[in-house]
C-alpha cells in the first residue's frame, strides 16, 4: 500500500525537524525571519490604513465647496 499524501508531508515535516535540531542556528534564523515578515506586514497595513485617512483629508479639505443648484 502506498501511503497518501498527508504521511508523505508527514514524513518531509519530521525530516526537515530533524535536519534542523543538528543546526540551531538555522532554526533560530528562521524564526527570526518569520517574525520580521508578519512584523513587515502588521507595519505595512497599518500604514496603509494611515495613508488611506491622509488622503481622505485631503481631498475633504483642499477641494472646493459644492455651489447650490440654481
Amino acid at each position: 500500500m502506498n501511503p497518501g499524501p498527508v504521511e508523505e508531508a508527514g514524513s518531509a515535516v519530521r525530516s526537515t525537524i530533524d535536519a534542523l535540531k543538528s543546526t540551531p542556528v538555522i532554526l533560530g534564523v528562521l524564526i527570526f525571519n518569520l517574525a520580521f515578515v508578519a512584523f513587515i506586514a502588521y507595519f505595512e497595513h497599518t500604514n496603509g490604513e494611515r495613508w488611506e485617512r491622509t488622503v481622505e483629508r485631503t481631498i475633504k479639505y483642499c477641494t472646493p465647496p459644492s455651489r447650490p443648484a440654481e
